[in-house]
């Protein structure tokens, strides 16, 4: 009767090692199979400018590293950075710093920009922050506006575009910003992205009289930014370009035709065929407000975020589209909390990222094929979350 009870013993144990991983209990916690930082900047301000409260809590920094095997590690911390709403929603980290920008216009009541000077809105300025002891290490003053900051490679540059062009800073072992090349240009640059293989840039840029366009530069060798030309828009309708992403192929682009504002339309996603420079197709009415892109890793569906902020609004959307055929093709959309900015690609593209400005929190969304289904638990971040950023490997 004993041996009998063992062998039933161990083939129990037999069966349940020989199991896949994915098919034993799962942790009660987020993980993701490669150690992965995520970065939250937030504006204090942000919360009560939307929700219209008048109550302004310090901006903050987020970062949330996770693992395969242990739960979330989260910290917060206050007043050492500040962060605004107004830009394209995409945080940056090199290495184990995370590159802050900062600048001081804000909106006033005709929707025009305003340079405002308070304590709570900041400076001009881009901050190095380490990422593991949440201390500044750097700080660099500008004269200009600088709107956002893109990763360089894997190393340790970044690219920030300027109200007056282009700046590129390399930052030391220790986080100090060692190098700082401009290249000025008589514009904003507003948002953009930059190719994996560092060398092409496609940009929403801004003239002084108010036009938008888009246009597509060369990062040259010396970290020089060189206009390459306008982009061709054709028979497609391009008058508020923003927040571009690249595909992983470095060929194809998909640009927001909103502004990065919700004003009761639904807005349009342009594609850029950015060889030759030109926009090649649109999806239309995709969702009100859009705001942010992320392209999965097999460059075959794209995730964009609509605000859908109107004062009468309950919720905003996740809309995702196919990139598989020569034309992009809205698929399906999904609710999601107020108000949605930044999403990202976990590294095996199996997650996705997506940060709320007045939920305070990143949710999490499984990935199968172009399935998203959302997980129960969340990522609690500083009030007002503006922009995130993620990392791998550290």
């Amino acid at each position: 009767m004993a041996s009998r009870k063992a062998f039933w013993i161990g083939l129990a144990t037999t069966v349940l090692l020989a199991m896949p991983l994915t098919a034993q209990a799962q942790p009660p916690y987020i993980t993701t199979d490669t150690n992965t930082t995520l970065v939250s900047f937030n504006d204090g301000e942000a919360g009560a400018l939307v929700a219209g409260s008048g109550a302004v809590v310090a901006d903050s920094l987020t970062v949330i590293n996770l693992s395969p095997n242990s739960p979330p590690v989260i910290k917060t911390v206050y007043e050492s950075v500040a962060t605004t709403l107004l830009g394209a929603p995409h945080a940056t980290i090199i290495g184990h710093y995370a590159v802050v920008t900062n600048h001081t216009l804000r909106l006033s009541e005709n929707l025009s920009f305003v340079d405002v000077d308070s304590p709570a809105v900041g400076k001009n300025q881009v901050v190095i922050m380490d990422l593991r002891t949440l201390e500044v290490t750097d700080t660099l003053q500008l004269d200009t506006s600088p709107w956002l900051a893109k990763p360089v490679g894997d190393g340790n540059r970044a690219i920030i575009g300027l109200s007056n062009g282009w700046l590129v800073i390399t930052v030391d072992t220790e986080g100090g910003i060692v190098k700082k090349t401009y290249s000025e240009f008589d514009l904003t640059i507003m948002s953009f992205d930059i190719s994996s293989d560092q060398t092409s840039i496609l940009a929403g840029v801004q003239g002084h009289s108010g036009e938008w366009w888009l246009a597509k530069y060369l990062l040259a060798d010396d970290d020089t930014v060189v206009l390459e030309g306008k982009t061709t828009t054709n028979e497609f309708f391009v008058d508020a370009p923003f927040a571009p992403r690249i595909a992983p192929n470095g060929k194809t682009a998909l640009v927001l035709n909103s502004g990065g504002f919700s004003d009761g339309l639904l807005d349009d996603v342009v594609v850029v065929d950015l060889t030759e420079n030109i926009v090649v197709h649109s999806v239309g009415q995709v969702s009100d407000g859009l705001e942010s892109v992320a392209i999965h890793p097999s460059g075959e569906f794209a995730v964009i975020s609509g605000l859908n902020a109107m004062p009468w609004s309950v919720t905003s959307h996740l809309a995702v589209i196919s990139l598989l055929s020569d034309s992009a093709e809205l698929l399906y959309s999904l609710p999601i909390e107020a108000l949605p900015e930044g999403i990202e690609f976990s590294k095996s593209g199996e997650q996705l990222f997506v940060g709320s400005t007045l939920a305070n929190h990143i949710s999490v969304y499984k990935v199968e094929g172009m399935m998203l289904t959302r997980l129960p638990q969340v990522l609690p971040v500083g009030e007002g979350h503006v922009a995130l950023g993620i990392g791998f490997g550290r």
